[in-house]
């Protein structure tokens, strides 16, 4: 056999050998080893204060992987942690408004935070975390504002109160939403 013919046959067996199947490259995490991201796990915190419970309603949407899912606030912090195979979308959206019947003087000042902070782990099938990511803020709580009624009412009426962040994870285990710093 000549040369010409031994390389015509090595690449058509790769062609075959790379273009067969069934079409369907996906795979489920079970089917993935020790080294092969197949979940994230990711936790979001949103701070807050007493004051910012007692004049505002607060409402967290946010998707797991699964569809929307929405939370009244009633605690000064909110945290959740969700979980789910790789590739997949998460969201985390909280909206501030003013309870009905509250009005700010100006006369009294009112502490609030409108921070958050997130990481996440990719995991590997059996558990195994091949990378962590947390945000730029720090993961301790920040010291409150204490600004006037009218500061605080132009924050909530504005939407400046209202913190919105979706990320999406990739088969690799790559999330582009964090290649870039925050925009807190």
């Amino acid at each position: 056999m000549t040369l010409a013919a031994v390389l015509c046959c090595a690449m058509t067996t790769t062609v075959f050998t790379a273009c067969g199947g069934d079409g369907d490259n996906s795979t489920t995490p079970e089917e993935h080893s020790g080294n092969t991201p197949a979940y994230v796990e990711m936790t979001f915190y949103m701070w807050g204060t007493q004051d910012m419970l007692d004049i505002t309603d607060m409402t967290v949407t946010y998707n797991d992987g699964t569809g929307d899912k929405t939370e009244t606030v009633t605690t000064v912090d909110w945290v959740k942690t969700v979980k789910a195979a790789l590739p997949v979308s998460f969201k985390f959206e909280r909206k501030v408004t003013l309870k009905e019947g509250v009005t700010l003087s100006d006369d009294q000042t009112y502490s609030y935070i409108n921070r958050y902070y997130y990481n996440y782990k990719i995991l590997s099938a059996n558990g195994t975390v091949l990378n962590y990511y947390e945000s730029s803020a720090k993961s301790t709580k920040p010291a409150p504002s204490n600004v006037k009624g009218s500061i605080v009412n132009e924050s909530i009426t504005s939407g400046r109160m209202n913190i919105s962040r979706a990320f999406d994870f990739y088969k690799d285990g790559s999330c582009p939403q964090t290649a870039f710093p925050d925009k807190e």
